[in-house]
């Protein structure tokens, strides 16, 4: 890739740049955009709300299957030609969802929009990984971690608004503009690469079958198991025990016996590389996790609509946006690992005050406390990744970009059915233990109980014996509220400590000495 690092002029180097981010800003986009819709479409093409989630896992099972072996199919068919072709099913597959006239119609085109969707993300990092010259990449992958934060905050809200006001079928026409000009700009500004296997090498077929079996099924039990009741469904059980087999069985064939491999495992040698893995899955968890929580309690206990539960997201996106550019220019000059930890300790910060939550918080302290979050986001997310691709040889960067998207991507989903399970759980856990302590001689129960009905009769017009049950239902919905809040304090709780046990694993990286200034190929301030 040498060739490709020596452009003109800087202007040129951005330009590539710019035109790579487009197509995965439009694929995470997607991800989140029809979330909001999907009571729409259920409407509109005769199907239940459970069906229709379909809309989702389908696209998410599909997505999760390509990404691993994106990295293999650009080597086996060039990035640029794999690059080209995945923009180009994702785009064609959008215009026939927008126009399915049936629901099963929909989810087969979901499918392949999923399928052509899955390799932009680790494509786009692997050509931003080689663009540059290592001096500048810290630049590079703040541009792409601007794309990844603004996408799903702008999806539920774009989403509802298209649905509102133009329809769902808005929302998949709306990747058309974008995939058209992600694929014309792309295919003129792109530099081509090397085919990094020959097309007589064989195709690891077993390594390809569990990847397909393994993760496609794991990615289905992570996003229907909590509506099936996890393992009393059989579905369930099935598709967990295929996925746990056929996982074990790729690892054994792509580390002992592939000659080729299509998933390669190997890399997770490189010390760098192997801790930012684990550090990228655990930190995706705790933050998707964090994006799931807020909403569901300001919309659930504190009776804030949909758009303004999601307005709560949006301040502490848009900070982190703010930050990004910032850390790259500290980068310069602190070491990436203080960094790592300063935004790890930071997040720990914003989960430990999330966690002492109560019924009576405002809107402001909980978007100080995102803003909070986001903000230690932003310190570790660029040098983590620049971290990830230091010491790698040349030519790894596709496969490497496909295994850390494929981490990043299973922290995210395995982290929002965590805490999922934990809220349904929980709630039932906490109600018990509260509800043992609620005595039936108690002289403060009876008084609340017996002021409750008091202010029914007086103002409501109940009769006592009417009164006193309504009073009764009110202290039993008052331990339900104090039982969710005990469990959302739990959850937080637990993404507390995922951060907190992160920070010391920071200081194991291998970081290289600083190089020379930049060189007149780089890009000025």
């Amino acid at each position: 890739m040498s060739g490709e690092r020596n452009l003109p002029t800087n202007y040129t180097l951005w330009l590539i740049a710019g035109a790579a981010i487009i197509a995965p800003f439009m694929e995470v986009l997607d991800t989140s955009i029809a979330n909001v819709a999907l009571p729409y479409i259920a409407g509109n093409l005769s199907s239940s709300l459970d069906e229709a989630v379909w809309v989702l896992t389908s696209y998410l099972v599909a997505n999760a299957v390509v990404l691993p072996v994106s990295g293999w199919i650009s080597g086996r068919m060039g990035r640029k030609q794999f690059y080209l072709l995945s923009i180009l099913l994702f785009t064609v597959s959008s215009f026939f969802c927008g126009i399915a006239p049936s629901l099963p119609i929909l989810i087969l085109f979901r499918v392949l929009q999923g399928l052509g969707g899955g390799g932009l993300q680790p494509t786009t990092q692997a050509i931003l990984a080689d663009l540059f010259p290592k001096e500048r990449i810290a630049a590079a992958f703040t541009l792409y971690s601007v794309v990844i934060v603004l996408a799903p905050t702008l999806g539920p809200v774009l989403g509802g608004w298209l649905s509102d006001h133009w329809g769902w079928r808005w929302i998949f026409f709306l990747n058309i503009p974008c995939g058209i000009a992600a694929y014309f700009l792309n295919r003129a500004l792109q530099p081509e690469t090397p085919q990094a296997h020959t097309k007589d090498a064989p195709i690891d077929y077993p390594g390809l079958f569990g990847i397909a079996l393994g993760l496609g099924c794991l990615e289905y039990v992570l996003d229907r198991g909590e509506r099936a009741d996890w393992f009393s469904s059989p579905a369930i059980r099935t598709a967990a025990v295929l996925s746990c087999v056929a996982i074990l069985f790729l690892v054994f064939h792509e580390v002992f016996r592939a000659k080729h491999p299509v998933l390669q495992l190997r890399l997770l040698t490189n010390r760098n590389f192997a801790l930012a893995n684990g550090m990228i899955f655990f930190t995706y968890f705790a933050r998707y996790a964090s994006t799931t929580l807020l909403p569901e309690f300001t919309h659930g206990m504190l009776g804030y609509t949909a758009t303004e539960s999601g307005m709560v997201l949006s301040p502490g996106s848009f900070v982190l946006l703010l930050f990004l550019p910032l850390t790259t220019w500290l980068m310069k000059r602190i070491d990436n690992r203080i960094l790592i930890v300063s935004g790890l300790m930071v997040t720990t910060l914003a989960f430990h005050q999330l966690s002492h939550l109560s019924l009576q918080v405002d809107y402001s302290t909980i978007v100080k406390l995102r803003i909070l979050e986001s903000a230690g986001v932003a310190l570790f997310l660029t040098p983590l990744s620049v971290l990830a691709f230091s010491n790698l040889k040349s030519g790894k960067n596709d496969a490497a970009a496909s295994l850390y998207g494929l981490f990043r991507n299973l922290g995210s989903a395995i982290g929002i059915s965590a805490v999922n399970t934990m809220l349904v759980r929980g709630v039932q856990i906490h109600r018990t233990y509260l509800v043992q302590n609620l005595s039936g001689s108690s002289t403060e129960l009876a008084a609340a109980v017996q002021a409750r009905a008091s202010y029914l009769g007086a103002f409501a017009g109940d009769s006592r014996s009417n009164a006193m049950l309504r009073a009764l239902g009110w202290i039993q919905n008052e331990v339900n509220r104090q039982a969710a809040l005990l469990c959302y304090e739990d959850c937080f709780r637990l993404l507390m400590w995922v951060s907190l046990v992160l920070s010391p694993v920071t200081f194991f990286f291998v970081v290289r000495e600083r190089s020379a200034p930049a060189d007149k190929h780089s890009m000025g301030t």
